[in-house]
C-alpha cells in the first residue's frame, strides 16, 4: 500500500515537472561596432519563447505566462502561447535598451504531441529580432 501511494506521488510530480508552460526572453547586446541593413546601430538582439500544453491541441491546459517572463509561473487552462503575447514579450525587451525599431523579426510556431499519443499537444512559439536605435 505504502509503495503504491509513493508510486502515484512520484508519477504525479513528474507529471506536473513535465506540463509545466514557460515563457522566457534572452539578449545578447555586444555587436562590437557593427551595423545592421540600413546602416543602423544595433541595441540588442531579443530570442523570446512561449510554449504550453493543449489537450488535443484545443483546449489548453497549462502556459507560460507573458507577464512574467524567465520565471516559473504557469497560466492554468489560459491560451496565452499566441503572436501578439510574444509581440509584447518583444517590444517590452526592446524598450529596455532604448530601442526605436525591430529588424529581421522572425517567428516560427511548432506542434508536437507523439510524446503522449497524441492526447496532450505542446505549442511553442519562438520569435527573434534584433533592435535597432
Amino acid at each position: 500500500m505504502k509503495k503504491t501511494f509513493t508510486s502515484r506521488c512520484a508519477f504525479s510530480a513528474f507529471l506536473l515537472v513535465m506540463l509545466t508552460g514557460c515563457a522566457t526572453v534572452h539578449t545578447a547586446s555586444n555587436f562590437d561596432g557593427t551595423k545592421t541593413n540600413g546602416a543602423r546601430t544595433p541595441r540588442a538582439t531579443i530570442s523570446v519563447e512561449n510554449y504550453g500544453y493543449y489537450l488535443f491541441g484545443v483546449v489548453p491546459l497549462i502556459a507560460g505566462n507573458p507577464l512574467c517572463p524567465n520565471e516559473n509561473i504557469c497560466m492554468m487552462f489560459s491560451d496565452t502561447v499566441t503572436l501578439q503575447n510574444n509581440q509584447r514579450m518583444l517590444s517590452d525587451t526592446a524598450h529596455m535598451f532604448n530601442a526605436r525599431a525591430l529588424a529581421n523579426e522572425k517567428t516560427t510556431i511548432s506542434w508536437t504531441g507523439s510524446f503522449s499519443f497524441w492526447v496532450i499537444w505542446r505549442k511553442v512559439m519562438h520569435t527573434s529580432a534584433v533592435a535597432v536605435q
